[in-house]
């Protein structure tokens, strides 16, 4: 992974994310052979994934292979040995390196499946429903750690084209965008040669008491962004969603902005009373408890009226085109009339 977001990310609640062209030989001896590369991933079995998940939740990463496949070994030997990816897979995941084509029994989620042994290559059951009948290798395949969002991604992939998808899963990404939204708008915020949405961003305030200040000029509504240095979600709205021009425009006409580190060791007055962090490094800011209650997800925007009276929270990553209509929602005051269920429903049927 790129420097650049190595502090690693998460979705938290408040206890607490060049293809080389290669032909392969394998050169085969009477007498030894080579010994199986596994990269630095720390790779378990799909069985001990599923009891460490049920007393300590984690997404499952499956890395389905097979013995013949030289994509899955090249694979091994790039991706699942470059040091950053390793290290983010095994903080955040269970990952899991499956044999496609095993004899064994595989027990997933109370069912069984076996291989029947239908000709050469033959498939266990458990790979046709995982991959629901596309037998591609190299699979990867994406559970959260309740296993009700599930992402494949056949075919081989490097480095960069993984990282996306890890951060799609570990923070949750998928509750509000499509896997090849995110995609694009993460390459655009992480390298350089993808180009940004637009070179106009947004110039944040650092604190409640300078909106105040702006205020007391023109009275307009306020969006409190929550982040950390850590969340990569988070950073990918700074450099994309907030990049962006029509969003960007938009927002420095109608809303004072504020950005605050969820982990600030500042103290914050908001409605004349002072919140004072007195965790560790790892603690949140008791503002965001007030503010957000025992769930902090991030990350989040929060909107306030005139009078810094809270309006709404929005957490989780947005692109411009899912934040541009709630900005339009509150600045236009909309929220004071219509639910936005019937205010989006509004907007489709234009």
């Amino acid at each position: 992974m790129p420097n650049k977001i190595l502090s690693i990310p998460v979705y938290f609640t408040f206890k607490a994310f060049k293809v080389l062209m290669l032909c392969f030989a394998i050169q085969v001896s009477a007498q030894t052979s080579e010994p199986e590369n596994t990269g630095l991933v720390k790779w378990m079995d799909l069985k001990t994934a599923q009891e460490l998940n049920k007393t300590q939740p984690k997404p499952i990463i499956i890395d389905v292979y097979t013995d013949w496949c030289g994509w899955c070994k090249h694979m091994m030997k790039t991706t699942f040995s470059n040091p950053n990816i390793a290290n983010y897979i095994n903080t955040y995941f269970y990952p899991v390196r499956y044999n496609a084509e095993t004899k064994d029994t595989v027990e997933f989620l109370d069912k069984k499946y076996t291989n029947k042994n239908t000709g050469n290559r033959s498939p266990n059951d458990f790979s046709i429903m995982l991959l629901e009948g596309k037998l591609s290798y190299p699979t990867i395949v994406f559970y959260n750690n309740n296993y009700k969002f599930k992402l494949l991604s056949p075919g081989y992939m490097s480095p960069k084209d993984i990282e996306p998808l890890l951060v799609y899963t570990v923070e949750y990404i998928f509750n509000t965008t499509q896997v090849n939204d995110f995609r694009d708008y993460y390459n655009k915020a992480f390298y350089p040669d993808s180009g940004f949405v637009s070179n106009d961003t947004i110039k944040w305030l650092k604190s409640f008491e300078e909106a105040s200040i702006n205020n007391k000029k023109k009275k307009r509504k306020t969006i409190l962004f929550i982040n950390t240095n850590w969340c990569n979600g988070g950073k990918v709205m700074l450099r994309s969603t907030f990049n962006n021009s029509s969003v960007t425009s938009y927002m420095k006409e109608n809303f004072n902005t504020v950005f605050f580190d969820a982990q600030t060791h500042d103290t914050i007055t908001y409605n004349n009373q002072k919140f004072v962090n007195a965790y560790d490094n790892q603690g949140f800011h008791p503002l965001f408890q007030h503010l957000l209650g025992q769930q902090i997800v991030l990350p989040s925007l929060l909107f306030f009226d005139e009078d810094m009276k809270l309006l709404s929270n929005v957490g989780q990553y947005l692109t411009p085109e899912s934040l541009d209509p709630i900005l339009h929602y509150f600045a236009e005051n909309h929220y004071l009339t219509k639910k936005w269920e019937d205010y989006i429903k509004e907007l489709q049927n234009k």
